[in-house]
């Protein structure tokens, strides 16, 4: 009898700790993800960034409720993620659909950051789930 509690607690701790290392590379390869398309064209990346108003138009929501707005709002989001949620982030800048669609009409450069962040999604995970494996 005691040969059956040691192995239900062995099974117990083994999936709370597969399920705590899924946590963390999903927390990380969000984070990773977000961070790529918030980085502006002058960093390599695709934002377009004049005078900060789209990347600071960052909303952040977590299982369906705003948990922050602003170019860093995302940690927020993840801070309280759990597996399972639902986590979205969006650009709310009137002009942010014509600026990542149609990105040469501006004239800055950039353009497709969500895309082309959306885009590494799969090789953010494998590394990130190669780090703590």
């Amino acid at each position: 009898m005691a040969d059956n509690r040691k192995f239900i607690a062995d099974v117990g701790a083994a999936v709370r700790k597969r399920k705590g290392l899924m946590l963390q590379v999903a927390q990380e390869s969000i984070q990773d993800v977000v961070r790529l398309a918030q980085t502006p064209v002058a960093r390599g990346g695709s934002m377009p960034v004049d005078e900060g108003g789209l990347i600071n138009s960052l909303v952040t929501e977590l299982r369906g409720a705003q948990v922050g707005q602003g170019e860093d709002s995302y940690t927020l989001g993840i801070a309280g993620l759990r597996l399972g949620d639902a986590f979205q982030v969006a650009w709310t800048a009137p002009y942010a659909i014509a600026r990542h669609y149609k990105p040469e009409s501006f004239g800055q450069g950039g353009g497709l950051w969500r895309d082309k962040a959306a885009q590494q999604w799969q090789r953010i995970v494998a590394s990130n789930a190669a780090k703590v494996s």
